[in-house]
């Protein structure tokens, strides 16, 4: 089980849905699943093309969210146990254009 370390960023985008009480069950959802198992099929995973370190998971049908996984395997496949760094969450256009 990996361990979730958000950034500022993060943190950040996190207060603009502070709002949305529905978005913002829906990330939680999305963040449990992420620690729970990183490979759950309801996360469709994606690598970001334009930056080769960052992922990015489902929250809901608009919004996704980037993290880094804190290692790789000797394979160069990540290490999903172990720490993720939470990059962001933004719509996903907004993501794909700027995951950090």
């Amino acid at each position: 089980m990996p361990q979730l370390i958000p950034t500022k960023l993060f943190l950040k985008d996190m207060e603009q849905y502070r709002s949305n009480t529905i978005l913002r069950k829906k990330i939680v959802k999305a963040l449990a699943l992420l620690e729970a198992n990183p490979l759950h099929p309801g996360l469709h995973l994606e690598r970001i093309t334009n930056d080769p370190s960052a992922w990015s998971a489902r929250v809901d049908g608009c919004y996704r969210l980037s993290f880094d996984p804190g290692g790789y395997l000797p394979a160069g496949n990540p290490d999903w146990s172990s720490v993720l760094t939470l990059l962001r969450i933004l719509d996903h256009d907004d993501l794909y254009k700027s995951p950090r």
